[in-house]
């Protein structure tokens, strides 16, 4: 299928504002020209100069050209609009950062794509739901600070089929971080095509907090644009994409498996009856804080000692079995 049909197709689905070929253009200057004032091989990158809308330098695309990026974007949209339309009901957006994956400048190139992915699978495999399907990206945005920029990370997707609590739920931390503390969006989907449009945008911009969003943000600086750039150069086609639910082409998994739920049982262990006198509360006038060297024997040996203990000191307590296992039920500690 040609650009011309791709960009109809992607205009039905109504998204505006889809980037034009001036604007990848410019985008492909741009990182040219940053790249030619950095320390990086030039033949990493001298072939991107010859890509165009119509003509790739490459055998195997690269992550860091615009070009390939906007036909990628052409080829993903209708399939993940397809796909979302036909999966259960609701969709949120989601977005959610950990203040353990932002970097300091100039280390950028250590950004935990792998562990984020990781992360978001185990969130989502909490659900219990193989319906689920889940759909975004892995995204960097700059925030400029005193001391200097701050890299921050964050997954930007798209969840359908699970309700708000439960999002919140899974995706929820109250661990708190040094350079920016964790946080958690959560919005309901109106416009499934802009929405999709939004979430797979690849571009640099600048870190903004949803919850200040009257607050003008500033453009990302050409030294920010520069280390950006030799992080994608390091990265391959898709690299950032997330998939749960579904395969690589954007088709449902129809034979996915429920996983398994596990309930963890307590490991029993023997009450103490040698550190007994040592326990607050021991009433010295009932003989609760004497140490009897024959319970420490064998069960068989101290099992009547201890049913007799146990029926004369504590009466509101149940053996539930041969063990040393207590149904604590609710009690009086008033004597009759």
């Amino acid at each position: 299928m040609n650009t011309k049909n791709q960009l109809r197709r992607v205009a039905k689905l109504g998204i505006t504002e889809f980037e034009s070929t001036t604007d990848v253009r410019d985008l492909q200057t741009d990182m040219l020209r940053r790249l030619e004032r950095s320390k990086i091989d030039p033949g990493q990158y001298a072939s991107l100069a010859d890509c165009q809308s119509n003509h790739c330098a490459y055998k195997k695309c690269l992550e860091a050209c615009w070009f390939g990026t906007r036909h990628r974007r052409l080829d993903e949209i209708p399939a993940i609009y397809h796909l979302l339309q036909n999966s259960k009901k609701p969709l949120y957006e989601v977005r959610f950062v950990r203040g353990i994956w932002a970097r300091p400048a100039k280390h950028l190139r250590y950004a935990p794509i792998t562990a984020a992915k990781k992360l978001n699978s185990r969130a989502l495999d909490r659900l219990f739901m193989p319906t689920l399907v889940a759909i975004g990206t892995f995204k960097v945005s700059v925030e400029e600070r005193y001391e200097g920029h701050l890299w921050i990370c964050e997954i930007h997707q798209i969840v359908a089929g699970a309700e708000k609590d439960e999002l919140q739920k899974v995706f929820s931390s109250r661990r708190q971080a040094i350079a920016i503390s964790n946080k958690l969006w959560l919005q309901e989907v109106t416009d499934l095509g802009q929405t999709i449009s939004k979430v797979f945008r690849r571009d640099l911009e600048t870190w903004q907090d949803l919850e200040r969003k009257h607050l003008a943000a500033e453009e990302p600086t050409k030294m920010q644009r520069r280390e950006f750039y030799k992080w994608l150069l390091n990265l391959r086609p898709g690299a950032r994409l997330i998939r749960y639910g579904c395969d690589r082409y954007f088709n449902k998994l129809e034979n996915k498996k429920p996983r398994t739920f596990r309930a963890t049982v307590r490991k029993p262990r023997p009450y103490p009856y040698h550190l007994k006198k040592y326990m607050f509360g021991c009433r010295e006038e009932y003989g609760e804080d004497k140490y009897d060297p024959d319970e420490t024997g064998p069960f068989d040996v101290v099992k009547s000692q201890r049913e007799k203990h146990l029926q004369h000191n504590y009466p509101w307590a149940k053996i539930v079995g041969k063990k040393q296992h207590f149904d604590w039920r609710p009690h009086s500690r008033r004597r009759t």
